[in-house]
């Protein structure tokens, strides 16, 4: 502290009242918060203690640790919120295994026991929002006691097990806020000294008992709570439980409010229709904080402060950001009871002996929790014997290891044709510490089939693996001739084989292996334009999956590259000689609001004669839109297209989209007898929506010659 700043305090009058700080919860509605704190440091009102619940605790916690209003305000103004509410860590940073499964129609995962179905115990984990609040926070890290935060505070929860309210007072004050903001049934519980801790909203929404208790001479109370909904505004069952739930809350926070004093002030922001999850209207909330503290300006200047009195106080409480967190000697984990903690180790870019940050942290935190084990995931920062320890704190899923997810897809095209399956995945993970995974799988439909596979790592880290499989399937698809569909083609193949592979990280994998296949197929109905087959098509194959695209189906940014190649064996017992290779690669770029798509694809027979079970197909949405779905079908085949879209609805992750995009193609050698197809051009024009078992289109299509194709997508694409 500064000479001049000891000889103000020493000049301050003696007995000048504490005043305690008391902030509601109410979401997004929480940053009116930080237009009323705007408004007492513009005043010179000094704050000696804070209180918070739910978003309250944000804000005051924040506050409390030594962020200056300027901070959250430039914080909330850079922060996609919808993006830390949806809790999934960026794409890049999640396991290969898991994108794949992210081209499946599949809806999100539920935990299984035996034959129980075990969901988890919120929508949202809070592993995003616990990072956002740790950065707020940074510069008070390794204060357990919150009392000796630059502002004393208090964050209130409330214990599930029993309704009443918890009082945190000590420990790690990010993980504090984040129980005392964790939505029942939305957010993952906090387990905190052997509670589990949810929302404090229903137990204490406006905590002035609890301010009172820790400085407050003098109460500056907050409210931002939702008002009760009106009986013609309630029309579910859902609005039925939230109103109930409120009406208990206003009940406390009407006894809280009884409890203010003449000396007392209460600040109700008027929100209006400023809901819970308005985030994207936080700088309205903002106004609205200050506009209703400058209407109780005359109450509030009885408290104020001298101007350099003030600053010398605003000089103790504000502490300076630093992006460092120092150098760390060792890194350990805790919480580890299945899972192995070389493989963790492997995906952090921490190591011993590095400087660390927040933000490299937080990097190495969504990587951990990008690999599905885990509910949560911290860290913390001691000091021991051997030097400064990073511990990277874990808290295993409850409904894990085993996991189900079910799925449908759906395509119908303009003349009537229907595709239709419905998907089930089961997967058991950490059978053994290398990380062991069984899966299970099994497709109902037009495209039936079942597959199952053992994923065995060869070293702890994970580097390698190996992966036997099978697979046992039937579809069916139609045989064009020219524009006339003119048969229906059944194709039944059965396939076991051994990958041998490795990983590229969280960027991708290669798998390399033979492969034993059986196939049958004939005309299931209509000319017998193509031959009846049943023979031995076993060889090698392999396969290079990459993928860094930021969404799987509406991606903003990133590229995503697949690769494979086939080629029958006669050592194996092949019956037909042939080659296959195959390539597909998009590149997402995003300008504002503007999203472009661009792909390519190709596939060719490497100048052997491919059979008709195995020949490339073009044709259907995106892939020649104004075609029929597969109707193109030759030994090669090239494609490429540009789309873009925009944007036009967003909640949390999920969003509506409209676009255009611009395709051409051609196919050679086909089985119609023609030897190519020429250039084709095509392009459509479509809706489309990232619902919970994927995308959702809506769309028409142009071709050339006229071809026009109406067609709707559901889990697929």
């Amino acid at each position: 502290m500064s000479l001049v700043s000891c000889a103000v305090l020493a000049q301050a009058p003696a007995a000048r009242p504490k005043i305690g700080l008391a902030l509601s919860g109410g979401g997004a509605r929480g940053a009116a918060h930080l237009g009323v704190l705007k408004v007492l440091e513009e005043l010179r009102v000094p704050v000696d203690c804070v209180a918070g619940t739910s978003m309250g605790s944000i804000i005051g916690g924040s506050f409390a640790a030594g962020t200056t209003p300027k901070e959250l305000e430039q914080f909330i103004a850079r922060t996609d919120w919808n993006a830390v509410f949806s809790d999934r860590p960026p794409r890049g940073e999640i396991a290969p295994r898991l994108k794949q499964d992210d081209y499946k129609s599949l809806a999100p995962e539920l935990g299984m026991r035996g034959f129980s179905i075990v969901a988890g115990k919120g929508f949202v984990s809070g592993v995003s929002i616990e990072s956002a609040i740790r950065g707020l926070t940074q510069q008070s890290a390794g204060v357990e006691d919150f009392s000796k935060l630059p502002i004393p505070f208090r964050a209130v929860a409330t214990d599930i097990e029993t309704g009443a309210a918890v009082v945190l007072e000590r420990g790690n004050l990010a993980r504090a806020i984040r129980a005392s903001m964790a939505i029942p049934g939305a957010m993952t519980p906090v387990e905190i000294d052997g509670r589990l801790l949810v929302d404090g909203a229903s137990a204490n929404n406006l905590p002035i008992d609890v301010v009172r208790k820790l400085c407050g001479e003098v109460i500056i109370a907050v409210d931002i709570g939702t008002p009760p909904r009106e009986r013609k505004d309630i029309h579910s069952g859902f609005q039925v439980l939230a109103q109930l739930a409120n009406l208990r809350g206003k009940e406390i926070v009407d006894r809280q409010i009884a409890s203010l004093g003449r000396r007392d002030v209460l600040i109700a922001p008027q929100l209006g229709d400023l809901g819970v999850g308005s985030f994207d209207r936080m700088a309205e909330a903002i106004a609205r904080g200050e506009a209703a503290a400058r209407s109780q300006a005359e109450l509030l200047r009885r408290y104020s402060l001298p101007e350099a009195q003030y600053a010398a106080l605003r000089e103790q409480q504000v502490r300076a950001r630093s992006d460092s967190l120092g150098r760390i000697d060792a890194i350990r984990f805790e919480g580890l009871e299945r899972t192995n903690a070389a493989v963790l180790a492997r995906v952090m870019e921490t190591r011993p002996g590095d400087e660390v940050t927040e933000e490299s942290l937080a990097k190495d935190l969504r990587r951990i929790y990008g690999r599905g084990d885990f509910e949560s995931v911290d860290y913390r920062i001691e000091q021991g014997p051997a030097g400064r320890a990073l511990v990277i704190l874990v808290n295993e899923k409850d409904n894990g290891p085993n996991y189900l997810r079910l799925g449908m897809s759906l395509a119908t095209e303009h003349e009537g044709d229907s595709y239709f399956n419905v998907l089930a995945s089961y997967r058991a993970t950490w059978l053994t510490q290398y990380g062991t995974e069984w899966k299970l799988e099994t497709q109902l439909g037009q495209s039936s089939y079942a597959f199952t596979e053992l994923y065995q790592p060869l070293t702890r880290y994970g580097y390698f693996f190996v992966a036997p499989y099978y697979f046992n399937g039937k579809h069916t698809r139609g045989a064009f001739s020219g524009d006339d569909r003119i048969a229906e083609y059944w194709i039944r193949e059965s396939r076991g084989g051994l990958d041998f592979g490795t990983n590229f990280g969280q960027w991708g994998e290669l798998r390399v292996g033979p492969a034993w296949r059986h196939v049958k197929a004939g005309v299931q109905t209509g000319s017998a334009a193509l031959p009846e087959v049943d023979t031995n098509a076993s060889g090698l194959r392999f396969q290079l999956f990459g993928d860094r695209l930021d969404q799987p189906w509406f991606a903003r940014k990133g590229d995503r590259l697949v690769m494979s190649g086939f080629r029958t064996s006669s050592s194996m017992g092949a019956d037909q000689q042939y080659s296959r290779g195959e390539l597909s690669f998009m590149h997402a770029e995003s300008f504002g609001e503007h999203i472009f798509q661009a792909n390519v694809y190709g596939g060719t027979n490497f100048g052997s004669s491919l059979p008709a079970y195995d020949s490339f197909l073009l044709g259907g949405p995106f892939r020649l839109s104004g075609y029929a779905i597969n109707q193109l079908s030759g030994q090669q085949a090239a494609f490429a297209s540009l789309r873009y879209f925009q944007q036009i609805t967003r909640i949390i992750d999920y969003g509506a989209y409209a676009g255009v995009s611009l395709e051409g193609g051609r196919v050679n050698q086909l089985y119609d007898g023609r030897a190519t197809t020429g250039n084709l051009w095509s392009s459509s024009a479509f809706i489309g929506a990232h619902t919970l078992i994927g995308p959702a289109w809506l769309g028409v299509g142009f071709g050339s010659g006229g071809n026009k194709a109406l067609y709707l997508l559901i889990g697929v694409i």
